[in-house]
């Protein structure tokens, strides 16, 4: 498919940052709506695959409404997309929180374990394990859980049973 791109086209441009609302703190008249606005924008951007401008979206959601366990979780979203290190840690603290917040959210418990997996660290794979055999709790017939709780089983054994 398609030959790369070749020469004397205008350069990409930079990645420019989405304006925020730096006028608002969550406590403000309108935050709400306004990170309700950011949010639908990062959902957008995460379909278009715009992965850190949905992160940065997100960011802007969780600080004009920092209880919202969906923004919390479109961030993780984006966050395991990126993948850096930084971005892993991020992903996980992220969806840690969510499920603290709402212990019924399946999906902050899988993108828990997929961040605390790919992190690759003695205590964070098993923490992975733990959150896996969660979400299968919560979703017992998911065939995509169970292959990531024995994903995740397989890798605790490989590396530190």
């Amino acid at each position: 498919g398609g030959g790369g791109g070749g020469g004397g086209g205008a350069p990409k441009a930079a990645y420019a940052k989405p304006k925020g609302r730096p006028d608002l703190t969550a406590h403000s008249e309108g935050a709400r709506e306004a990170a309700e606005g950011f949010n639908d924008q990062a959902v957008k951007a995460f379909k278009a695959k715009d992965w850190q401008r949905c992160y940065d979206l997100s960011s802007e959601a969780i600080r004009l409404n920092p209880r919202k366990t969906a923004y919390l979780g479109n961030r993780a979203a984006a966050a395991l997309k990126i993948k850096s290190r930084k971005m892993l840690k991020q992903a996980a603290e992220d969806s840690v929180l969510a499920y603290e917040m709402d212990h019924l959210y399946a999906k902050a418990y899988v993108r828990a374990a997929q961040a605390h997996l790919e992190l690759g660290e003695r205590a964070t794979v098993k923490m992975a394990v733990q959150e896996w055999e969660k979400a299968l709790e919560l979703d017992p017939d998911n065939k995509s859980y169970k292959e990531g709780l024995k994903d995740a089983q397989l890798t605790w054994e490989a590396d530190w049973a």
